[in-house]
């Protein structure tokens, strides 16, 4: 079973990775990966280890926790992070080839060091959004299914969410997801977030959401997992020409 101090602890406090202070947000539903206890056993040490952080260093914490994949000189993209790196490069009028969207990935998505932050509504990983694991991981009672999970941790981590946002006061949230499995949507827990409801920023229904207050612009996409190249590339561009002041590179 799953350590329940370092469990608890992790679903009260892990966000995601990179800075608060960074000037782009990417907000997702969860984490991939928990395939395995042991896999899930070994993020929770390391984590508590490590001072039980807010946000971790992507690029130092992946490869600590076991996992080498995204980052290295071996690196290869990941489904989900290439297409935020695709969106990112296009916003800047910059290239999306392999190279430069692995070299972003490698050392500046989700860093210490970058100007992203990448945080979950949910805070555990898990293979998809229909699997669900933990119920044979841990006695804890709000894990003892994924409805009972979602239940009790969406409201509390959106209000989180929503007074990080207000306190800090980042350029540009991009969330990304509009629904969760089982048709869930995810609609009320962005609006939550960015304080309001959305607006068509693309004349075609949900391409592309957007929402403005007095300092952070809030936009929803689709899943990366189902969309295209092509989708994110278009979004990318449409942003590059209509939002590129919110996506400059910190100086």
């Amino acid at each position: 079973m799953l350590t329940t101090s370092f469990l608890n602890n992790y679903l009260a406090s892990f966000f995601g990775y990179g800075q608060w202070t960074a000037p782009i947000w990417f907000v997702g539903i969860e984490e991939a990966g928990g395939r395995t206890e042991s896999e899930v056993e070994r993020r929770l040490s390391l984590w508590n280890h490590r001072g039980s952080k807010e946000l971790e260093d992507a690029p130092v914490f992946y490869p600590k926790s076991g996992n080498d994949r995204w980052h290295g000189n071996k690196a290869e993209l990941q489904a989900t992070w290439k297409q935020l790196i695709r969106l990112l490069l296009l916003a800047r009028n910059e290239r999306d080839d392999k190279a430069t969207m692995l070299a972003n990935q490698r050392e500046q998505l989700g860093s210490l060091a970058g100007d992203t932050c990448l945080a979950e509504l949910l805070p555990l990983p898990s293979p998809d959004t229909e699997t669900w694991n933990y119920r044979d991981w841990s006695d804890l009672p709000h894990l003892v299914s994924r409805q009972k999970y979602i239940t009790t941790m969406l409201r509390p981590r959106a209000d989180a969410l929503q007074k990080k946002c207000a306190a800090i006061r980042p350029k540009v949230v991009i969330f990304y997801g509009l629904e969760l499995a089982g048709g869930t949507s995810l609609l009320p827990s962005w609006s939550r977030i960015a304080g309001g409801w959305f607006n068509q920023a693309i004349a075609e229904e949900k391409i592309l959401l957007s929402r403005r207050n007095a300092h952070t612009v809030f936009f929803i996409t689709r899943h990366p997992v189902n969309e295209s190249d092509g989708y994110f590339s278009r979004i990318g561009k449409f942003l590059g020409e209509n939002h590129s002041s919110l996506f400059a590179k910190r100086q």
